[in-house]
């Protein structure tokens, strides 16, 4: 079965326990609700002490007095959106700044995704869900723009991973966390014709090149460009192609990057689980297929109970459904259940596409939200300072209709 991912633990704060039995204890109905929305007894129990401990949107002192305040009403507690308040059964209100409405009304909705033991996303939903229309559409925006956030070192083109989490009404709809290691990449490759530039970035931001440099290789490389030594440039070129490569590659999301995503987005329909893509590999201008789960990946769904991976085909793509891992709590490439589309549009599509290519462009907006950013897990490490995160779509996805792709495509899935 599919169940959120809880992908940190907030064990610092002991608000929680008092806040989760006051959501106990106020579970009798409202003598005179107020219009607005119920809010979720683990958004207020979970929710509200994680705004505190990250101090997200600077709104960790406006948690602090709400929580106060919780304390001390009884539930349940109703959001306003309308009038920017919090009310109690009595109708008692508690006055909420728009970014706080705003924040906690994410984070309800969050916790409102609906799939559960007692409503279970099957596998030939979630296949209903891939294949339509919109859904393909975004699956190529991903791919493209992935593409376009690339780099060149050399001859090579480096397409990075993405990922983030999904959800599931008629459509699948990706809510992306673009990993921040690879913003760093690319600061790095923009710089690197000139060495003395690169290694005075790596040393002016010691802590976000240690990020990507995790075995010292641009460290040691610049401490030999520094003593003058004979081979110190191809040494520091070589160090950056091989730290782009290890990175393109490995996807990673943090607890910043997590408590953004779900902050930062309305959420609909029902929760599916975390996603990943296998980006196309540069194949001397030719666009070659990405792989198919790695051992981590199926580790992932066996520890969330589901983790998606979405590998780009030079024809289409295919989706793997890690669910079954997650049940038998092993990792097995055989368990994984596969659903592939194949279209010969999207070929001509991606042929346009190549490193260095020129496609007429718009503003790629997957979920159909101008803000990129996605879902992710409520519990994060308490100690945790939030910096504000944002990842807008970079331009890129074309306009090529996806009913044409559906018409002369063909699909499949196998377990």
């Amino acid at each position: 079965m599919r169940f959120r991912p809880w992908r940190g633990v907030v064990a610092a704060l002991t608000i929680i326990p008092w806040l989760a039995a006051v959501a106990r204890s106020g579970q009798s109905p409202a003598r005179s609700p107020a219009p607005g929305v119920v809010l979720n007894d683990s958004a207020r129990a979970e929710g509200l002490p994680l705004l505190i401990a990250t101090n997200q949107l600077g709104l960790g002192a406006e948690a602090q007095k709400l929580v106060a305040w919780v304390l001390v009403h009884r539930g349940p507690l109703t959001l306003g959106a309308a009038d920017l308040s919090i009310k109690d059964a009595a109708g008692s209100s508690f006055a909420l700044s728009p970014a706080m409405t705003r924040t906690l009304g994410r984070i309800n909705q969050w916790y409102g995704l609906a799939a559960t033991k007692e409503n279970p996303i099957t596998h030939a939903q979630l296949e209903a869900g891939v294949i339509a229309p919109a859904s393909i559409e975004r699956i190529r925006d991903l791919f493209e723009a992935a593409i376009r956030r690339g780099v060149r070192i050399g001859d090579q083109w480096l397409t990075p991973e993405t990922g983030g989490e999904a959800t599931l009404d008629t459509e699948l709809r990706f809510v992306e966390a673009r990993d921040p290691r690879w913003t760093i990449v690319r600061e790095m490759v923009k710089v690197s014709a000139d060495p003395a530039a690169l290694a005075a970035f790596c040393e002016q931001r010691a802590m976000d090149a240690a990020q990507v440099d995790s075995h010292g290789l641009l460290k040691n490389a610049i401490g030999r460009l520094r003593l003058g030594m004979a081979g110190a440039r191809e040494e520091l070129n070589r160090a950056l192609l091989t730290v782009a490569r290890n990175a393109a590659p490995t996807y990673s999301m943090g607890p910043e990057e997590q408590l953004t995503l779900i902050t930062g987005a309305d959420w609909e329909g029902r929760y599916v689980g975390g996603w990943h893509t296998h980006a196309p590999h540069d194949a001397k201008g030719e666009w070659e297929g990405g792989d198919v789960p790695s051992f981590e990946d199926m580790q992932n769904a066996i520890q969330y109970g589901q983790y998606l991976t979405l590998s780009f085909q030079p024809e289409g793509f295919d989706l793997y459904d890690g669910e079954a891992l997650g049940d038998a709590k092993r990792v097995d490439l055989k368990l994984l259940k596969v659903i592939r589309y194949r279209s010969p549009s999207w070929r001509e599509h991606f042929r346009k596409v190549r490193p260095g290519s020129s496609v007429q462009s718009r503003k790629c907006v997957p979920h159909g939200r101008a803000d990129a950013s996605r879902i992710a897990a409520l519990f994060v490490v308490a100690y945790v300072q939030y910096a504000a995160f944002s990842a807008p779509c970079a331009p890129g996805a074309s306009t090529l209709a996806c009913s044409t792709d559906l018409q002369d495509g063909t699909l499949g899935s196998w377990r």
